[in-house]
């Protein structure tokens, strides 16, 4: 009897050595993918295509010289773009020989550019001396409304899309393209809101195989898939579906989320693979597109890329096609200013750049700001949004900061018709709620705020933002935008030296919006302050941010790098601190020892 009893004991013994090592085994690979999934950065992620590279020719090089060029090189021509794309088995020969060249405009490598998304996560403040009129707000019935704290949160730290709503819900007049991994156009809280081309609709020409609107497109009756060259810009990733429920949520309408506006009409472009990654080329293609067919508005939450000529020529010619192109940040945690992050680096009049923050109005431990580069912060830490197959997903990132902006730009177009994207643009920038907490890390110094964008007062916004300079003759030319709801706006330059002798000069108009003013010179190691005033026909006044930079030998702008402590991020395109992830990264490899040692001592 004793020896069956021990043979049973040892039997049991074995059994629990054997299932706690496959239960180590299970929770070793388990935290080992998290750990590997978790590290995942843009900076380690290719930068192009290899073999690969974009080429503009001027415009008197004809075909036949451009396929004479290349002899046995297999080449692409796109008409749209007005490029060539050409395989190589030499890059670095390939784009010397096209500098040398001088029928060659530009050469560039195909570069590559990633969703700005982290996978599932859970001193005296400048107002304007005006905001907008106090509106009763108007809250929808969508279920999951409360969740939304972007939009109304407890402590008022918000985009005030209640108040906004008591104003303007939205139109279906207004397009947004949301270039991205392309988005679920059946799902529940979008379907209606989804954009149909017209000239691709009806009688049977939604696959008629037939260019009917003759864009260049066959068959494009609701945007088109650059990844795979046709007509179906399904979201098989997820990230444009999200974006899209932050920009156009369907609202009212007793079911999941609501966007910035109810009614929309959203234009879903996908250039970005089930991977989340594409390519220059097809960015490029889907800009001009948003454009040509009269997209208002886009959504970039991408980036990650070196800056491309062909993508900067594309965002420039939507900019004379009243286009907006609003832009994420990126999340490196790092300074735009000093590192450019594109495409929400391009220095253009039609780009707004967006940085993260959270519930709290910090900005968030993985977004990238810039005291020139980045305009303002929006909501992009734990926003719940539309997930493909009629689901709802939290995400993070400043690709969920950039569709709050966005969404709010196409807000401000249904309330003000014939509004052009430039005023839209200085509405969003001077209408953002001042924060000590952005004053040095935005140009803006602020959050988005939707409700004092749609005011009738003057706006102040897209100031120069002056640095350090040694300039001792001057004078400091800024330049600024101020608009209102009626003509006869004005503005006003003050400015303050070392905190004492102020002066303030009448701003000359510049046509569209535009105003200038100057500062004279100052001694070394003056200290300047300044700000703009605009009064409009009826008294109104508003006031911007307060500025300030020094004249001095000494290198370094204001703010330039400054404050806070350095960010950790374990998601998608975070930048990592070493110093705080080796420990982070120990004990998370050392957490299945840990349980497996608890599972033992309870096991015997």
């Amino acid at each position: 009897m004793q020896s069956l009893r021990s043979k049973v004991q040892g039997a049991k013994s074995n059994w629990r050595l054997a299932n706690g090592k496959v239960l180590f085994a299970v929770f070793f690979l388990l935290f080992a993918f998290s750990y590997a999934f978790g590290q995942q950065s843009s900076k380690g992620k290719p930068r192009f295509v290899p073999g690969q590279v974009l080429i503009k020719y001027k415009p008197d090089v004809s075909v036949a010289d451009i396929n004479a060029k290349f002899g046995t090189h297999p080449v692409v021509r796109n008409e749209r773009l007005d490029l060539v794309r050409c395989h190589t088995s030499n890059m670095d020969s390939l784009l010397a020989a096209c500098k040398a060249d001088p029928d060659v405009v530009y050469a560039e490598p195909l570069y590559l550019y990633y969703a700005q998304e982290m996978r599932d996560t859970p001193s005296q403040i400048d107002m304007p001396l005006l905001m907008a009129t106090p509106q009763t707000p108007v809250v929808p019935n969508d279920p999951r409304f409360s969740s939304l704290y972007g939009m109304q949160n407890s402590n008022d730290n918000d985009i005030d899309a209640p108040e906004a709503w008591g104003k303007q819900t939205g139109s279906a007049s207004i397009l947004v393209a949301v270039i991205d991994t392309g988005v679920d156009y059946n799902h529940e809280d979008l379907q209606s809101n989804m954009w149909r081309n017209p000239g691709e609709s009806g009688g049977g020409k939604e696959n008629n195989g037939i260019d009917d609107d003759g864009n260049g497109y066959k068959d494009d009756y609701r945007g088109w898939n650059f990844v795979s060259n046709n007509n179906d810009p399904y979201d098989d990733n997820q990230h444009g579906t999200h974006c899209s429920g932050t920009i156009g949520g369907i609202g009212n309408n007793g079911k999941g989320v609501v966007g910035v506006n109810w009614t929309v009409k959203i234009m879903p472009l996908k250039f970005l693979s089930r991977e989340g990654s594409g390519t220059s080329e097809d960015a490029a293609d889907a800009i001009l597109y948003a454009a040509n067919m009269g997209a208002m508005i886009s959504s970039n939450s991408w980036g990650g890329g070196e800056k491309s000529q062909a993508i900067e020529d594309a965002i420039r010619d939507a900019n004379t096609k009243n286009h907006l192109f609003v832009a994420a940040a990126g999340n490196e945690s790092s300074n735009n200013d000093a590192t450019g992050s594109y495409p929400a680096n391009y220095d253009l009049p039609n780009v707004i750049s967006v940085a993260a923050n959270d519930r709290n109005d910090n900005l968030a431990s993985f977004s990238n700001y810039g005291r020139t580069k980045v305009h303002l912060s929006a909501p992009g830490v734990d926003i719940l949004s539309c997930r493909p197959n009629n689901l709802y997903q939290l995400l993070s990132g400043t690709s969920m900061a950039t569709p709050h902006v966005a969404g709010a730009a196409a807000l401000i177009a249904a309330h003000f018709p014939g509004i052009t994207h430039t005023q839209i643009r200085t509405r969003i920038l001077g209408a953002v709620d001042r924060k000590s907490q952005f004053s040095d890390r935005v140009a803006t110094g602020g959050r988005l705020n939707v409700n004092n964008a749609l005011t009738t007062s003057p706006l102040v916004g897209g100031t120069t933002v002056l640095g350090n300079t040694p300039n001792t003759t001057g004078p400091y030319v800024v330049s600024t935008n101020i608009v209102d709801d009626t003509p006869g706006v004005s503005g006003v330059l003050h400015w303050v030296i070392n905190n004492a002798t102020s002066d303030s000069v009448v701003m000359s108009a510049q046509g569209n919006d535009a105003f200038r003013g100057q500062i004279p010179g100052q001694a070394l190691n003056t200290t300047i302050s300044y700000y703009i005033t605009a009064r409009d026909a009826g008294g109104n006044l508003a006031r911007d941010r307060t500025y300030t930079f020094r004249i001095t030998t000494e290198t370094g702008q204001p703010g330039g790098a400054c404050c806070g402590n350095a960010a950790v991020s374990m998601g998608w395109n975070g930048k990592r601190n070493k110093s705080v992830e080796v420990p982070v990264n120990l004990a998370i490899l050392a957490l299945p020892v840990v349980v497996y040692v608890v599972w033992r001592k309870r096991s015997r």
